[in-house]
């Protein structure tokens, strides 16, 4: 018998602990498209997250899951799949499949559509306060072609030739 009161609680413990290391909810801002007077701008959305390792990432599959608000529109398809998310030195390198710059069914490529993809994902992830700075790669790379696309090209309008910082004019009240 005594070895039950030792035994139980241990078990207990053990499961509490568990379930504390694998279901930590954070609180996160991601940035979706909306309009205004015919003029396109970011809006924050805030969700709590389940953290299971990489809340960057997270964060940015949020974003291609898209809005859960009325008024926030999608900007990346929903077919994109995040490879990968780094952070070292302030610089998040977030490194996306294909799909995000040749699904032109889902989100129309033009120059407006390209900007707020671009810094809806910047924006979210600047959130963070270790990161300072966004890198976008298309598996694995910044420059070059794959399946015929131009990764640096984007959308063929703005670009990913450069690091980019968070961009606060195209968020509607910041």
């Amino acid at each position: 018998m005594k070895k039950l009161y030792i035994v139980v609680p241990v078990i207990v413990l053990a499961l509490l602990s568990i379930f504390f290391v694998c279901s930590c909810s954070k609180t996160i801002t991601l940035y979706f498209a909306s309009m205004e007077d015919g003029q396109p701008y970011l809006a924050e959305e805030i969700r709590q997250v389940e953290d299971h390792g990489n809340i960057y990432k997270t964060a940015v599959q949020g974003l291609i899951k898209g809005p859960l608000a009325e008024g926030l529109y999608p900007v990346v398809p929903s077919d994109t799949i995040v490879n990968s998310v780094t952070v070292s030195d302030g610089l998040a390198t977030v490194d996306f499949n294909i799909r995000i710059i040749n699904n032109f069914e889902e989100i129309p490529h033009s120059s407006a559509t390209e900007t707020l993809a671009i810094y809806s994902i910047v924006n979210t992830l600047t959130e963070f306060e270790e990161i300072e700075m966004v890198r976008i790669t298309i598996e694995g790379s910044g420059t070059g072609e794959v399946d015929g696309y131009m990764i640096e090209d984007f959308w063929g309008h703005i670009g990913i030739h450069e690091v980019f910082e968070r961009n606060k004019e195209i968020i509607k009240d910041e």
